[in-house]
C-alpha cells in the first residue's frame, strides 16, 4: 500500500508542474519462498518414490516378450478371468497413445497371472485385439512381482505399475483406473 500511495504522490506531483524525484524503495534482502507441488502419486498410488528413488524393479521369471529397458514403462498385472483387467485394457492403450501424441512417452506391458500359457493364447484367439505380453512362468510367482513393486502380499489385480528411465517403481497401485485417472497418470510420467 505504501509504494501505491507513493507512486500515486508522485504522478500528482508531476501532474502539478512539479517535478518530483522518484526513490521507490528498494527491499535490503529478497527473500525466496519456495512453492512445494503436490506429488500426483501421492495421492494415486499405492505405494510410491520420486522418480529415481524408488525400489529397483526386479521381475520374477516371465513367458513372452521381455519388460523393455528404456524409459517409462507402465506394467499391467492382469489375468483371463478378470472381468475389471480386461474392461480395462483399450483404456490403457487409449492412455498409452494420448501420452506419446502429448510428448509424455510410455511403453506398456501387459503381464497375465494366468495358471496356464493356454488359457491366455485361448483368450487371445477369441479376442484379437488383446494386447500381446507376457505371463509369469509360474503364478505362485505373483506375492514375489507384488513384493518386488513395493505392495503388500494380499493385492489384488488388476496391478498397475510405472517405472521410471532408471528402472525404479515410481508408482504401484493395486485396482482399476478409470478415464478421469488420465491427468494425474500423465503428471506422473511427464515428471
Amino acid at each position: 500500500m505504501k509504494h501505491v500511495t507513493f507512486l500515486l504522490l508522485s504522478f500528482a506531483l508531476v501532474g502539478c508542474g512539479e517535478e518530483a524525484e522518484i526513490t521507490p524503495e528498494v527491499p535490503s534482502r529478497v527473500e525466496a519462498i519456495a512453492v512445494q507441488r503436490e506429488d500426483p502419486a501421492e495421492r494415486f498410488c499405492d505405494v510410491s518414490a520420486p522418480t529415481g528413488e524408488g525400489r529397483a524393479l526386479v521381475l520374477p521369471a516371465v513367458e513372452g516378450p521381455a519388460l523393455p529397458g528404456e524409459g517409462w514403462r507402465w506394467i499391467n498385472v492382469w489375468a483371463t478371468w478378470c472381468a475389471p483387467c480386461v474392461e480395462e485394457m483399450p483404456l490403457i492403450a487409449g492412455f498409452r497413445d494420448r501420452m506419446q501424441a502429448s510428448n509424455a512417452p510410455v511403453t506398456t506391458y501387459f503381464l497375465s497371472v494366468d495358471q496356464t500359457a493356454e488359457a491366455v493364447a485361448t483368450y487371445r484367439t477369441a479376442h484379437p485385439d488383446a494386447p500381446e505380453g507376457a505371463r509369469l512362468t509360474d503364478p505362485a510367482g505373483l506375492p514375489a512381482l507384488l513384493t518386488a513393486l513395493g505392495l503388500d502380499g494380499g493385492a489384488t489385480i488388476p496391478i498397475h505399475a510405472l517405472i521410471d528411465p532408471s528402472g525404479h517403481v515410481r508408482c504401484a497401485r493395486s485396482g482399476s483406473i478409470a478415464e478421469r485417472d488420465y491427468p494425474t497418470i500423465r503428471a506422473i510420467v511427464a515428471d
